[in-house]
């Protein structure tokens, strides 16, 4: 007998117990860290809900174009590195899932290797560039990724303090913040649209515009950035409201399943960014883990997508949402 594929859960599972049995418990978030960013973003996203149409049904189209790059989903793989547990093609495998299933993926600290691995499956590859306090390097990793293929690039402006890891901070020493005349140069020697990751304000969203970059991303980079900044669910709509017309929304931490992503398309993303989710499924089965928790997750926003009515990812808009009055006469949201 054939055997049932794996749910969105069953995935998650699986790939925790996997990394049990090799000695490196998830732990997300670690116990040290208060986490109350990623904690409020997931009480807030459960607290809307969908007002379905039934009447007059759609066929849905997840397919959709982001900054040029035809994709089958809206979903992309948020920045990724090597960490202790994964084999040393971990990050190649999962850019052969993502690629497999449709979707963008972006790397962020590592080597040419990995990089050029990734593009040569034929996945289209986003390199996000950390704030290095040497300039000369970014520049380099700028170059770098022009010459290999990639499809876009981008710098984690929230990084410009350090790596929050537990509750300690590192990298310190290695990130540094950049002055405004050094990113506006940055992105003007770049061919490539340029994503500032980690705006979760108007203003710094105001001059990602104004120095010229193509694309933004609301995230709070989960555990690993400053704890009780606003949720990136919280932040989305009024960044998306007032930058959505003149920049490319993407927005990432904290998103699980494929009405989580449908719930971020209606607050004004154009695409939705998964981490952890990513490094489970590939805990759980590999590459083919990894296409297929992209396949199941674009499978539930398609399903919600014709339960709403929304034809495609253009026409989703915020009039599908219903945000409990709990959260919002708490003044959670407009």
């Amino acid at each position: 007998m054939k055997e049932t594929p794996l749910s969105i859960s069953e995935i998650y599972k699986k790939g925790k117990e996997n990394l049990e049995k090799k000695g490196s418990p998830w732990k997300s978030p670690p116990d040290s860290n208060i986490n109350a960013s990623v904690r409020m973003n997931r009480q807030y996203m459960d607290s809307l809900f969908f007002e379905p149409q039934f009447f007059d049904p759609v066929k849905p189209e997840t397919a959709c174009s982001i900054l040029g790059i035809e994709l089958k989903t809206p979903l992309f793989c948020s920045p990724l590195s090597q960490t202790d547990f994964m084999a040393d093609d971990g990050l190649v495998e999962i850019a052969r899932g993502v690629h497999q299933a449709g979707a963008l993926m972006m790397l962020g600290i590592g080597g040419s290797s990995e990089l050029q691995k990734s593009i040569d499956l034929g996945a289209k590859v986003v390199k996000m560039i950390k704030p290095y306090q040497k300039t000369d390097l970014i520049y380099k990793k700028l170059r770098e990724a022009e010459e290999r293929g990639c499809v876009a690039v981008g710098m984690d402006i929230d990084h410009f303090y350090g790596r929050l890891v537990g509750d300690k901070v590192d990298r310190d020493d290695l990130f540094g913040p950049q002055s405004t005349e050094e990113i506006r140069q940055i992105i003007s020697e770049s061919k490539l649209p340029f994503i500032i990751k980690g705006v979760l304000s108007k203003i710094d969203a105001e001059k990602a515009y104004q120095l010229g970059a193509s694309a933004i991303m609301v995230s709070n980079h989960g555990p690993s950035s400053i704890d009780f900044t606003i949720p990136s669910m919280m932040a989305l709509p009024r960044i998306s409201e007032s930058f959505g017309k003149k920049l490319t929304v993407l927005v990432d931490t904290g998103f699980k399943t494929g009405n989580d992503v449908l719930k971020a398309l209606a607050f004004g993303a154009e695409a939705v960014g998964f981490a952890s989710s990513m490094l489970l499924a590939l805990m759980a089965d590999g590459a083919a883990g990894v296409e297929l928790l992209i396949d199941r997750i674009t499978a539930e926003l398609q399903r919600t997508m014709a339960a709403t009515g929304c034809a495609n990812t253009s026409t989703v808009d915020r009039s599908i949402i219903h945000p409990s009055p709990f959260i919002t006469g708490a003044g959670f949201v407009k």
